[in-house]
């Protein structure tokens, strides 16, 4: 009872000033843009947490347009149980919470993509140190680190993070998901990424839907899906509360790392009914370009 009523200690002032002025990098998305792609295909994609639920279905799209991807995680032969083989595809061991398991990891990636996460609230993904202090803090830290020092520079740095970063403080239901302080520990990850010099995009999504379920929550319970809500609502304000399809989140991942006006962005997204844009890339220039 003690742990759900002690509340997790805040970044500096000055640093949560910043994210709020931060929110005005949205402006940004209104211009018209003909520069080329940040990455193409045969680039190697560094995808964290590739055996999550959006970690799978990303490494999947990343490989079927022509992708190299590196896909990291703890384990390789569940890596490779879950993502199969390719010729185009890594399986690379290693733990991010654990810089010394990542030498070399970056040589020849152009970007990141992280999509690594536990559960907000204690289960067996906790053991290992897996916590969320450390799984959402200390290892995006640590890959934004390597980033940093990678030769020739990273292209972009995509973070999911999740909504209601910017609101544990203003009760639940955030208040309750912070109750552990994953809140807290994405929001410190969203800092350092910002603040590293990396081009970035930082991708808040809601409560996940559809499969591959890996999450311990009530739409892992309940098998949610989102029907059909294949349209995406999204804004550069940390204000939606829907849920997310993670089809949706892998997509919006690989779309950001397309389109060089998408560095040093960050948005919220949901699926709401409607047709949606898909995989067609200029479906989601249009949508990047009217978020609000």
């Amino acid at each position: 009872a003690a742990a759900l009523s002690a509340r997790p200690q805040r970044g500096p002032p000055g640093m949560r000033q910043q994210q709020r002025e931060a929110r005005g990098h949205g402006a940004c998305l209104c211009r018209a843009s003909e520069e080329p792609a940040v990455v193409q295909g045969g680039d190697t994609i560094l995808v964290a947490g590739a055996t999550g639920g959006v970690g799978q279905i990303l490494t999947k799209k990343l490989l079927q347009r022509g992708f190299h991807v590196k896909a990291l995680s703890r384990s390789k032969q569940k890596s490779r149980e879950l993502l199969g083989d390719a010729a185009n595809l890594e399986h690379v061991e290693g733990d991010i919470i654990r810089k010394e398991t990542m030498a070399g990891i970056l040589d020849g990636v152009s970007a990141v993509c992280c999509c690594a996460g536990t559960t907000a609230f204690p289960t067996l993904r906790w053991l290992g140190d897996n916590d969320p202090e450390k799984n959402s803090f200390f290892g995006p830290r640590n890959l934004v680190e390597l980033a940093m020092q990678s030769e020739g520079g990273m292209r972009r740095f995509v973070f999911v993070s999740s909504a209601g970063v910017k609101r544990y403080d203003q009760g639940p239901p955030y208040s309750i998901l912070n109750a552990f302080g994953v809140l807290v520990a994405k929001e410190k990850a969203e800092d350092f990424l910002k603040q590293s010099g990396v081009p970035y995009t930082i991708v808040r999504p809601g409560r996940l839907t559809d499969a591959p379920y890996t999450s311990y929550d009530l739409n892992t319970l309940l098998k949610g899906e989102s029907g059909t809500r294949k349209e995406v609502l999204m804004s550069v304000e940390e204000k939606l509360d829907g849920e997310t399809s993670r089809a949706a989140v892998a997509e919006s991942c690989l779309q950001s790392l397309l389109h060089s006006f998408m560095a040093n962005t960050e948005f919220s997204i949901e699926s709401v009914v409607g047709e949606g844009p898909d995989t067609d890339n200029q479906e989601w220039v249009k949508r990047f370009k009217a978020m609000a």
